[in-house]
């Protein structure tokens, strides 16, 4: 148990929130204890899911340092790698004006399942009364150097993630009427997925199995092709669950426009749009649900008929499921995909490429190591000499929407 120097008095915590748990307890100095137990109070949590958490409480004199400790492999210690998460500092406060810090909880996917411990750590720190870069006053759960603070522990009740496709995102449920109106084809991050057109498609179709890479803080094209049926008001959207809730919230969709009809299918209208997906610095690495929704909008005598992540009452269109690997801000070097049928020459080059062997070109862009876009056009003599020395991407799409990444290096 941890040994405070000098009690719990004006330095307690006063609320927590993660999961369903939302407990407050007693700021009343001269009983605070310095240990709670609320083993009784627990939360279900699936692992390999994000959680957020806020704590709240006093602080007297001294900014306060709050870390969380989670026993997930059921062990008896939370000494363990991964076990522990720097919650943040609250500043000081009296309890009637106490101040609360928010963060986040991943549970790791190998965590044991079933009841686990969670502990709740607060402590004084001296050193950021006067220096708000000093370090983490709470070397371990059960520190026995600790000045004033508070400790509370909870249960949190851990299950596999082993749900089948699509659940925990929602699916056709809530679908009245439906008319499946099918995607053909979404060229994404250098990777295009071909789909059926034949009309008997279901309305969600699991290709997470297909991996788009893609780093923080990159943008990257996207292009949807698929059925119109003669209908201008067809649009495409990108949801992306970048914070891993299991929800495509307000800010995790991208409004990739209207499909045109410039790309007939042979018997059956069908249209393309393109647009640029921005991976956010702080989204959440590793595997990341994409859902692609083409639908038909419309306000008239059928109600109002829009794109939505979740489809429902009646919906025109067809949805695509796919696995973005969120990586690092750095480029990743599985971004870059070859193609050995065309040829860029010369490659490293002083100023001027040249392109050899595409059938079809598009257009071209050029984007610096950090995924800013720099450059674009369609011709197959492409000028750099105002650039200075350095790596590129060149990234050249083609008239029948494939993508191809070629690395470009300016002498």
């Amino acid at each position: 148990m941890p040994v405070f120097q000098y009690g719990a008095d004006s330095n307690m915590i006063s609320n927590v929130t993660f999961g369903s748990i939302n407990n407050s307890s007693s700021v009343q100095s001269g009983n605070a204890q310095i240990y709670e137990d609320f083993t009784s109070i627990s939360t279900d949590l699936q692992t390999g899911n994000s959680y957020l958490i806020s704590v709240k409480g006093p602080s007297s004199t001294f900014p306060s340092d709050v870390v969380v400790f989670i026993d997930f492999n059921q062990n008896g210690n939370f000494d363990d790698s991964g076990e522990r998460f720097y919650i943040g500092r609250l500043e000081a406060a009296n309890p009637a004006n106490a101040f609360t810090i928010n963060n986040s909880i991943v549970i790791p996917a190998n965590a044991t399942v079933g009841s686990t411990r969670m502990r709740v750590l607060k402590n004084t720190n001296v050193e950021a009364y006067s220096n708000s870069a000093a370090p983490n006053s709470i070397n371990s759960a059960c520190d026995s150097d600790l000045r004033a603070g508070q400790v509370e522990d909870y249960t949190v009740m851990i299950s596999g993630n082993n749900a089948v496709f699509p659940f925990p995102y929602c699916g056709a449920e809530n679908v009245t009427t439906l008319t499946v109106s099918e995607i053909s084809t979404v060229d994404f991050a250098g990777i295009s997925n071909d789909s059926a057109m034949g009309g008997n498609s279901e309305v969600i179709e699991n290709f997470t199995s297909v991996v788009f890479n893609a780093s923080r803080g990159n943008d990257y094209p996207v292009t949807v092709t698929g059925g119109t049926h003669g209908q201008t008001s067809v649009s495409a959207y990108a949801y992306i669950d970048f914070n891993h809730n299991n929800v495509f919230d307000a800010d995790e969709k991208f409004n990739l426009g209207y499909l045109d009809n410039s790309d007939p299918v042979s018997g059956q209208q069908s249209g393309v749009t393109s647009g640029t997906i921005t991976i956010p610095v702080n989204a959440l690495l590793g595997n990341t649900r994409l859902r692609i929704v083409k639908a038909y909008e419309s306000s008239s005598w059928m109600g109002t008929l829009e794109n939505l992540p979740c489809p429902s009452g009646w919906f025109i269109g067809q949805t695509e499921d796919y696995t973005i690997n969120i990586q690092p801000e750095n480029l990743s070097t599985t971004e870059v995909s070859k193609n050995t049928s065309i040829k860029v020459f010369p490659n490293p080059t002083t100023g001027i490429i040249t392109l050899k062997g595409i059938k079809g070109l598009e257009k071209y862009e050029v984007y610096n190591i950090t995924g800013q876009k720099l450059l674009e056009g369609n011709s197959e003599v492409i000028s750099l000499e105002s650039f200075v020395p350095g790596t590129y991407l060149l990234k050249i799409q083609t008239k029948d929407k494939k993508m191809i990444t070629e690395k470009i290096i300016k002498k």
